[in-house]
C-alpha cells in the first residue's frame, strides 16, 4: 500500500514538508528536549553520513520518516519515526520499521539497535515487540530550580560528613582515565549495556567519557561534575551537561560496586546539584531545567533521587535489540 524508499537527493525539496512537520511537533509530540535540526543542517548531517534516513512515499511524495544513526559502529540509535496526519499510522510505521529491519540487518550481527520511544512513539510499542525488541521503563525526573525552599535545604547539606576516607572533588582532565574504568565497572552489568555496548568495553567507555568530556553532548560543566575518591583512588562520580535550551543534566551516576551501600551517591548528586544552581544564579549557565534518566526497575535509584528532590517529569519505553 505504501511505498519506502531511502532518502535520496531527488527527494530533498519535497521531504521538507514532512520533515518540518515533525520539528513542530517534536516538543509537544514527540517530548524532545530540544529543537531538532533545521532542514538545511538535517540534510547535511545526511549527506555526511552521520544520519540515515529512510522516507514513506504516497503518490511519490514523501509523507513520513525514520531516522537513525549507527555513529558509533557498535549501537544503531533509532531517533524518530515520524508520519503526517493519523490516518493508517500503524501501518505505515511498520512499513517504514519494516524496511529499517531489512537495510541494518548486516550491521546488526555486531551491533545494538536502540530506540527511545518518546511521546506519540509509545502506540507503537506492540508493533515492535514483534520484532524482539525488549524494553526498560525509563522515567525522567526533573529537581526544580525555581524553588526556593527546595534551594535552601541542599545548600544546607554538609559535603564534609562523608564517612571517613572519602572526599568529593571536581572532575579534572588528570581523572580521565580513572573515570573511564569507572564507569565500566560501574555499568558493565547494567540494562545500558542492552542499549548501548559501549558500556561492555573499557573502550567503549573511554568514547563515552570523552564524548562528554568534550561537550559533544552538551556543554560539559567540569566544576560542577563530582568526582568520589577513596584514599586518593576514583571510586565514584556524577557528570554534569547542558543543552543549548538551558536544560542541564546529570548524563551518568555511579559507584565502583564495593563501595555501595554507604548512600554516597545521594552526596554526589547533591554535589552536583548544589554547584549547578550556584552556576545558574552567578549568571554562567541560563537554566530553565535540570533533570536526569534512570531505569524505573532500580528502585534504590529512584528513592535516592526523590530523597535529593527530584521528582518524575514523564516515563517511556527504551527499546532495545541486541546485536546478532
Amino acid at each position: 500500500m505504501y511505498d519506502v524508499a531511502v532518502l535520496e537527493e531527488k527527494y530533498f525539496r519535497v521531504f521538507q514538508g514532512a520533515y518540518n512537520d515533525f520539528r513542530l511537533r517534536a516538543r509537544t509530540d514527540y517530548r524532545f528536549e530540544i529543537d531538532p535540526l533545521l532542514y538545511e543542517d538535517f540534510i547535511e548531517s545526511f549527506e555526511k553520513g552521520l544520519i540515515n534516513c529512510i522516507i514513506l512515499l504516497e503518490d511519490s511524495i514523501p509523507t513520513g520518516f525514520l531516522a537513525y544513526t549507527a555513529v558509533p559502529h557498535d549501537v544503531i540509535e533509532l531517533f524518530v519515526i515520524h508520519c503526517l496526519g493519523c490516518e493508517d499510522i500503524t501501518q505505515k510505521r511498520r512499513c517504514l520499521f519494516e524496511k529499517f529491519m531489512e537495510i541494518t540487518k548486516s550491521q546488526r550481527k555486531h551491533a545494538a539497535v536502540s530506540y527511545a520511544m518518546l511521546g506519540v512513539q509509545e502506540t507503537f510499542k506492540k508493533d515492535v515487540a514483534e520484532f524482539g525488541f525488549n524494553f526498560i521503563d525509563t522515567g525522567v525526573v526533573v529537581f526544580d530550580i525555581k524553588n526556593k525552599q527546595l534551594i535552601k535545604d541542599i545548600s544546607q547539606f554538609n559535603f564534609m560528613e562523608l564517612p571517613i576516607g572519602y572526599k568529593l572533588t571536581p572532575y579534572r582532565d588528570i581523572y580521565f582515565e580513572e573515570l573511564s574504568e569507572a564507569i565500566y565497572y560501574s555499568f558493565k552489568d547494567s540494562s545500558d549495556v542492552n542499549f548501548d555496548a559501549r558500556f561492555a568495553s573499557i573502550d567503549g567507555c573511554r568514547d563515552i567519557t570523552h564524548k562528554i568530556t568534550t561537550s559533544i553532548y552538551g556543554r560539559f560543566l567540569p566544576q560542577a561534575s563530582k568526582i568520589l575518591l577513596y584514599e586518593n583512588r576514583l571510586v565514584g562520580f556524577c557528570l554534569a551537561n547542558v543543552t543549548g535550551d538551558g536544560i542541564a543534566n546529570l548524563p551518568l551516576i555511579g559507584i565502583l560496586p564495593e563501595h555501595r551501600g554507604q548512600k554516597l551517591s545521594k552526596s554526589l548528586v547533591k554535589a552536583a546539584v548544589v554547584d549547578i544552581i550556584k552556576l545558574h544564579q552567578g549568571g554562567i549557565v541560563d537554566l530553565n531545567e535540570l533533570n536526569a534518566s534512570l531505569d524505573l526497575n532500580l528502585q534504590s535509584a529512584v528513592k535516592m533521587y526523590e530523597s535529593v528532590g527530584f521528582v518524575q517529569s514523564y516515563r517511556y519505553s527504551q527499546a532495545y535489540l541486541p546485536r546478532g
